[in-house]
């Protein structure tokens, strides 16, 4: 029974739109702040540079946007349209590699690996990158079978977006690039390739010039941030996606044990290219263990997050031909009760999870009530706007992304990584430093060249904030210290 007998494109498409609205909507409803790398991701996407001290550009650049255009639901949001471009190029790709059947169930059970769920609430350069890769596998697959340069300069130009994106998209293009040289080694006597090479070159080169004016921050960060144990972190790094991929397995196992009996089992290829097929769904993550176990690679779990949009792809490439049609609607009801149950324990930890653990997450931190706090004291000080905060990359980033566009923020330590603030900018505009009780912090960098306070008393201000904590009878105790210019003071 072919699947358009009980699931037609209006009704898919209704349920994916609710799915996306679902959990573009009500996360955010149910948390008081963003998620860590959003809130990050925020105060560098709102100062328009070519490169941060961790990443690439665009992710920050895009969040920002979203926020800007749709509010506190934009980041969440925006992950959903990841996703959703994500299966569209999968479901592109698979009517290339198998019949029409086959590539929808091979784009929808996609959504059985867990990183396109519950991790997807935090909208981060992991999330940017699904749709990327899913590009990367679509762009190619078409470059080879069509052979037109345009094709090759799609797949050139995703390459580019994609190492503006995350560094790591990098693993793929080398997977991509060994593919070519022993299966398709005919098509690089072809100028097309090197067209895509040059092409996804120029599209990186604006921020490769920032990594040399910069001293390639991002890698000498990433250098130090290196596990101590990379033998240990390749192998959990490989546990972590076969965790990931449980729903996934779990479906298809009870699926098949169910339909054993509708036809011969004979699991074998349907499709014209099982190498290549291997090769999106597998080779960047075995790369990536070879690369920690062999030669140390320090590497992280959510590395694997967009490597696996050709997972449901290859299960069905695979699956016996007999069995497909049996196999269709028992597929798809074991996906239904995944993105089911896993939306109502989402929900579930988001209105409950403080209080279930004794301690906030990140998106239980009191944001609106400090940002209001900071704002409300500044404007006692202070005739000009708020421009800059001070202090670690969490409580700065809580204070300046509660609104749009906010004030830049100013982190503790190397001033490498707010180069957007000078000396001159804070003597101009002054600046609100923060930190939480308990902790005696230095003032950042730019700060030491504005006047001392036993020279500037008037303007210096300091003091302390008690906020009520959720969850807990102890107040949140903060300090803060101000800089208000002489053309800014209010007259008491």
């Amino acid at each position: 029974m072919p699947l358009a007998s009980f699931l037609s494109w209006r009704t898919m498409a209704v349920w994916a739109v609710a799915y996306g609205l679902l959990w573009s909507i009500v996360p955010p409803l149910l948390s008081s702040s963003f998620p860590l790398d959003v809130a990050e991701s925020l105060s560098w996407g709102r100062e328009w540079q070519w490169g941060n001290y961790k990443h690439p550009p665009l992710a920050p650049w895009v969040l920002h946007s979203f926020y800007w255009a749709f509010g506190k639901a934009g980041p969440f949001l925006l992950s959903q349209l990841c996703i959703a471009a994500t299966l569209w190029l999968v479901w592109r790709s698979a009517l290339r590699l198998m019949e029409r059947d086959r590539a929808l169930l091979a784009a929808l059970l996609t959504m059985a690996v867990v990183y396109y769920t519950r991790p997807a609430l935090e909208f981060n350069h992991n999330i940017a990158q699904m749709p990327i890769w899913a590009g990367l596998g679509h762009s190619l697959l078409v470059a080879l079978q069509e052979g037109r340069k345009r094709d090759w300069l799609l797949w050139g130009l995703w390459a580019g977006v994609g190492m503006l994106t995350k560094y790591s998209v990098a693993i793929l293009l080398i997977v991509q690039g060994g593919y070519l040289l022993i299966a398709q080694r005919q098509v690089l006597r072809q100028p097309g390739p090197w067209l895509a090479v040059l092409l996804g070159l120029a599209v990186f080169a604006p921020h490769f010039v920032w990594l040399i004016q910069n001293d390639w921050l991002p890698l000498t960060y990433a250098s130090s941030r290196a596990s101590s144990q990379p033998t240990r972190a390749a192998l959990e790094f490989l546990l972590t996606q076969l965790l990931n991929h449980l729903p996934l397995l779990l479906i298809a196992g009870i699926t098949a044990w169910r339909v054993r009996n509708s036809g011969p089992g004979g699991w074998r290829w349907h499709t014209a290219l099982p190498g290549y097929v291997l090769t999106m769904a597998l080779g960047s993550g075995l790369l990536v263990t070879v690369l920690g176990l062999v030669l140390g690679l320090g590497v992280h779990d959510m590395w694997g997050m967009p490597m696996w949009s050709f997972s449901g792809l290859l299960l069905m490439a695979l699956w016996p031909q007999a069995q497909l049609h049996a196999a269709s609607r028992p597929l798809l009801k074991g996906l239904a009760v995944w993105l089911v149950l896993i939306s109502v324990l989402t929900g579930a930890f988001l209105a409950y999870g403080a209080q279930w653990r004794q301690r906030p997450a990140r998106t239980d931190w009191p944001q609106a009530a400090l940002a209001a706090q900071a704002y409300a004291t500044w404007d006692t000080l202070s005739t000009c706007p708020l421009d800059v905060v001070a202090g670690d990359y969490w409580l700065t980033a809580l204070v300046t992304t509660a609104r749009v566009p906010g004030p830049s923020v100013l982190i503790n330590h190397d001033p490498r990584f707010s180069p957007w603030v000078s000396a001159e900018r804070l003597q101009k505009n002054g600046v609100l430093w923060l930190w939480q009780d308990g902790e005696h912090p230095t003032p950042p960098a730019p700060m030491e060249a504005l006047p001392p306070p036993e020279t500037a008393a008037p303007q210096w201000h300091s003091g302390q904030w008690a906020l009520a904590w959720p969850f807990n009878n102890a107040p949140w105790v903060l300090h803060w210290r101000a800089y208000v210019p002489e053309g800014c003071a209010r007259s008491p």
